[in-house]
């Protein structure tokens, strides 16, 4: 089944980074049978972090736990580069305390592992609209 011609997500791109092989393989051809690019895939938080800076891409998709660097330190990396990406923190262990931090440090997602494809594809899709949504309207 291929990404239907209208999908929000046809020809968006992302890196992907997880230190567990499997889970790259899966997230990948979830991303690539909704109609992203993969632009590139990182095992620790070290290559996710160059990944991001060599290709700039529109989504990140992060492990929480990686050798290295964690996601949530290269999640604040990133966010501290001021550039408008959408960041989902991806993880086997979501444990409150896990999910609290990936929100605190501005991340646009949490998903559980094992993760679906419907699920993966909705919350990259529900982050999209956000930051793309024009900013509310201050009142000075």
């Amino acid at each position: 089944m291929s990404a239907s011609p209208d999908s929000s997500l046809t020809g968006k791109t992302v890196v992907i980074a997880d230190d567990d092989e499997v889970s790259r393989t899966l997230l990948r051809g979830v991303l690539v049978k909704s109609g992203m690019q993969v632009l590139a895939e990182a095992s620790d938080g070290t290559q996710a972090l160059a990944a991001f800076e060599q290709h700039s891409p529109q989504v990140v998709c992060l492990d929480i736990e990686m050798p290295g660097m964690s996601g949530l330190d290269v999640l604040a990396k990133i966010r501290a580069t001021g550039e408008k990406v959408v960041i989902l923190m991806i993880s086997a262990i979501t444990t409150e305390m896990n999910v609290l931090a990936a929100k605190a440090s501005s991340a646009d997602g949490v998903l559980a592992k094992p993760f679906g494809a419907a699920r993966v594809t909705q919350e990259i899709e529900r982050a999209l609209a956000r930051v793309s949504a024009p900013p509310a309207a201050s009142s000075t």
